[in-house]
């Protein structure tokens, strides 16, 4: 094996400089005499795992794949080239990175704990739960192992022994963001709020994220006084998160101040009706702002508590000449309800979330009953295959159709008598607009949606039903089907 030879100097210079923290000097290091260094599979490992640190998996994973072909019994570059594909989002070709490492090297810690995260990433806690406690089998002590073990647990809803493990890996691992991000997510999701957004604030410190400062050049706010100055609010993470935090920009101290808030291009539309009084813009501001923080970060800056969530609704304002159009192509008959299936599949985070279009038939068969496509995107090919006897109806080509996401949805929301989703930002919509909504959850949901409760404190006119074994949508389907027909049922003595 290539690797058996001697490291050239260059390549041990440089992983002398990395291990100290200088990534840039590592760097020209193994530049110096790139034709030794990158010839070897350690200097392409080494190379890989600089890229990875400056945030550029695309980049890391061809070094990986080169330290692979010059040793192809080099279990490290199947595990990292297994970390930059989890990073690009390419699940399944990371898992096969991450066995083939397990594979040269079943003795490998690294390579087992690299299958658990890429496990962990396909929604599969059962395997990574094993892939664990594999390496703590011969290494108790393993600390990422420890983490994965605790992510595993709570996915499972084994939440005691998840605490258990994320407590012991804070304790084990000083400094290091990863397992307090993971007790704050734990922690949230039980309720303990203003701790686990403290908590969840590690995730600016965690290498697959964003910056903290989107725009350079402009100080972090930091809880300063707002009165008399000019906020940039950084609309970040998905649509649900934007539409969920959008509320506190509404409210002290957010009310005092000349907010600008920068959004992705297709969400301006909608902010702006609902924020009159603030700039919502798609680019950096034009003129001078004071301070900038996220949007994500309000509620652990204004240390939110389940008492204290902004539930103030509806929030969000439907334009009324497209929801007199919707309502006058929707029509008046029947009990209409606006239907959402299916979130971004691109997404790792909608694993388990998303539910077949063909489960929700129970609520077709309901008597009156009319189901209308709310979406208009992603899971829309579903609708080729029902079931027999499975009517979902669809609004026509010109459905949110433009480049301004929600407009039309929040207009056929306004326009139903409910709206019954998956786990999507449609579900947060229909919340925000402060109708009719009932929200189906996986057993072990995401934390916003709390545990063991009907009703969320962040939208006061939501419904939840809540698996009660996991992946069984079934019975969510026959108690949704169930509700609406008592629902509809009228009542003895009613006028």
């Amino acid at each position: 094996m290539i690797r058996s030879a001697p490291v050239p100097p260059a390549v041990a210079a440089a992983y002398r400089l990395y291990q100290d923290g200088r990534a840039d000097a590592a760097l020209s290091a193994l530049s110096a005499d790139a034709g030794k260094a990158l010839g070897h599979p350690a200097g392409q490992l080494l190379l890989g795992a600089l890229e990875l640190g400056r945030r550029r998996p695309a980049a890391a994973l061809p070094a990986f794949r080169r330290s692979a072909v010059l040793d192809p019994g080099f279990g490290r570059a199947y595990g990292n080239a297994a970390v930059a594909l989890r990073r690009l989002n390419r699940l399944e070709p990371a898992l096969a990175a991450a066995r083939r490492a397990v594979q040269v090297e079943p003795g490998s810690a690294a390579a087992h704990n690299a299958m658990a995260a890429v496990l962990l990433d396909l929604d599969r806690p059962g395997e990574a739960l094993d892939a664990a406690d594999a390496v703590l089998a011969g290494t108790p002590g393993d600390d990422q192992a420890g983490l994965n073990r605790g992510l595993a647990l709570h996915r499972l809803g084994r939440l005691q022994e998840a605490r258990a493990a994320f407590d012991d890996a804070v304790r084990r691992r000083p400094g290091d963001p990863a397992p307090v991000h993971a007790r704050g997510y734990l922690r949230l999701l039980q309720g303990e709020m203003p701790e686990g957004w403290r908590e969840r604030e590690a995730r600016w410190s965690m290498p697959d994220q964003p910056p903290l400062q989107a725009v350079s050049g402009i100080p972090l706010w930091a809880g300063e006084p707002l009165a008399g100055r000019r906020l940039l609010v950084v609309g970040d993470e998905g649509r649900g998160d934007m539409i969920q935090y959008l509320r506190f920009l509404r409210r002290p101290p957010f009310d005092r101040a000349a907010v600008v808030l920068m959004a992705p291009a297709y969400m301006v539309r909608l902010f702006a009706a609902a924020l009159p009084t603030v700039e919502v813009r798609a680019s950096r501001p034009d003129r001078p702002v004071d301070f900038q923080t996220p949007l994500s970060r309000i509620p652990a800056m204004l240390g939110t508590s389940l008492a204290t969530v902004p539930a103030d609704i509806p929030y969000l304002v439907p334009e009324p000449e497209r929801v007199a159009h919707w309502r006058a192509r929707i029509g008046e008959r029947g009990f209409r309800i606006a239907l959402c299936w299916q979130g971004n599949p691109d997404n790792p985070v909608d694993r388990g979330r998303s539910i077949p279009l063909a489960a929700f038939a129970p609520l077709a068969a309901v008597p009156g009953v009319r189901l209308i496509a709310l979406q208009a995107r992603h899971g829309t090919e579903q609708l080729a295959r029902l079931p027999a006897g499975m009517t979902v109806e669809t609004l026509g080509d010109d459905y949110d159709s433009g480049p301004d996401s929600f407009v039309d949805p929040a207009a056929v929301a306004e326009a139903v008598d409910l709206v019954v989703s998956s786990d999507t930002a449609l579900a947060h919509l229909a919340g925000a607009l402060g109708r009719p909504t009932w929200v189906a959850l996986r057993r072990i949901p995401d934390f916003r949606w709390l545990l063991d409760r009907e009703d969320s404190p962040w939208y006061p006119t939501m419904r939840l039903f809540r698996q009660r074994t996991e992946g069984d949508w079934a019975e969510v389907m026959q108690r949704i089907a169930g509700a609406v027909r008592h629902r509809l049922t009228p009542r003895r003595g009613a006028s």
